[in-house]
């Protein structure tokens, strides 16, 4: 089976906030199992290097306000390569209104409400159509508070 290099696509930051200093930093796993001695399964999550189609992707992106003062009203978009499909119902993230764009970023909706125009008519949108999510996050990120945002997706 082919293997592929992974590319990593940079995630947008914005901050109603300006005196506030977050930094994100966006990283992408899969999952290997390990069996013990004793015949003992154990799950991690290890860092995607080289991935082959129809494996699942974590996409994270943690964040962390190293400034002084609090971050509020806070977006974070990630943007969901065309190379995956997202993987329906698979955020985490802490209270945030979550939309998803299938137009480049230019617009952003609800996930029931995210639909293309195939063949000149309107359908819902599927998970390879996502091209971004949006977390807009309810509440402000304290001084020296983390956190972080996260879906899954599956290589084609």
């Amino acid at each position: 089976m082919r293997k592929f290099s992974l590319i990593v696509a940079v995630s947008a930051l914005q901050i109603a906030t300006v005196s506030a200093e977050v930094v994100a930093t966006q990283i992408i796993e899969t999952e290997t199992t390990a069996i013990s001695a004793n015949g003992e399964r154990s799950t991690k999550r290890v860092v995607a290097e080289k991935v082959e189609p129809g494996e699942t992707l974590f996409y994270t992106l943690n964040f962390r306000n190293q400034g002084g003062e609090a971050a509020d009203n806070m977006i974070l978009v990630m943007d969901v390569p065309y190379e995956v499909v997202y993987v329906e119902g698979s955020i985490i993230a802490p209270t945030s209104e979550i939309t998803f764009s299938a137009d480049g970023g230019e617009t952003y909706v609800a996930r029931g409400r995210l639909t293309v125009v195939e063949d000149g008519k309107q359908r819902a949108a599927r998970g390879d159509d996502i091209t971004h999510i949006r977390f807009s996050l309810a509440d402000p990120i304290a001084p020296g508070a983390a956190g972080k945002v996260s879906f899954r997706a599956i290589l084609q």
